[in-house]
C-alpha cells in the first residue's frame, strides 16, 4: 500500500466513528409523563412539551419539562399538583446526566444504557440512575425510551389525598422521544 492510500485509510477509519460519536441529537418530538396510584385509583400526568440533548462527544445528555405543560385531564387536580411543586418558583423538572455506558452507533437493535445524573424536581435535586432505551432509527434519527420509579417524599413533597385517601408516594415517570441530529 502506498503512502496516499495509507493516510486515506487512518482518515477513513477515524473519521467514520469519531464523525457519528461526536455528534448532538435534539429532541425533536416526545413525551414525559407520570402516573400517580391511590388505593382504587390512578391517573397520569403527560406533556409534550419535552426539550433534551444528548451529546455523545461527551456522553452527557439533559432534558427538561416545563411543570406547568403536564396536563392529568382535571383542571382542579392539575392547580394542586403545580400548588404542590411550587411551579412559579420551579418551573422546570430537569434531568442532566452522562452515560454510564457507550451507544454503539453500528448496533441496529435497542440498546439499554444506563445514565446517572441530577434529577431537579420541585427545586429538589438528587442523584439517581436511570436506564435508557436507545435506538438508531437511521443515521440521523434516535428513538429513546425510558421508565424509572421515583418517591415523591425524597423530593420533600407531600403526599396529596383525596377524601381520606393518601396517594401512592411512589410514581413511575417514562419518556418516550424522537431525536435528531444537529
Amino acid at each position: 500500500m502506498n503512502k496516499k492510500g495509507m493516510y486515506l485509510l487512518i482518515i477513513l477509519l477515524f473519521s467514520s466513528n469519531i464523525g457519528i460519536n461526536a455528534q448532538k441529537f435534539l429532541v425533536k418530538e416526545g413525551t414525559a409523563s407520570f402516573k400517580a396510584k391511590m388505593p382504587l385509583n390512578s391517573y397520569i400526568g403527560k406533556t409534550d412539551d419535552l426539550q433534551g440533548v444528548i451529546d455523545f462527544k461527551d456522553g452527557t445528555l439533559t432534558f427538561s419539562v416545563p411543570v406547568k405543560s403536564i396536563k392529568t385531564d382535571n383542571e382542579k387536580r392539575d392547580g394542586h399538583m403545580y400548588e404542590l411543586v411550587k411551579a412559579e418558583k420551579n418551573p422546570n423538572v430537569v434531568f442532566k446526566g452522562k452515560f454510564i455506558d457507550d451507544f454503539n452507533f453500528e448496533e441496529k437493535a435497542t440498546q439499554t444504557l444506563n445514565a446517572t445524573g441530577d434529577f431537579t424536581l420541585a427545586g429538589v435535586t438528587r442523584e439517581i440512575t436511570i436506564p435508557i432505551d436507545l435506538k438508531l432509527a437511521t443515521e440521523n434519527i434516535i428513538q429513546l425510551k425510558a421508565s424509572w420509579s421515583l418517591l415523591i417524599t425524597d423530593y420533600n413533597l407531600e403526599r396529596p389525598n383525596l377524601a381520606f385517601l393518601k396517594i401512592n408516594d411512589k410514581h413511575d415517570l417514562s419518556v418516550d422521544a424522537i431525536l435528531k441530529k444537529e
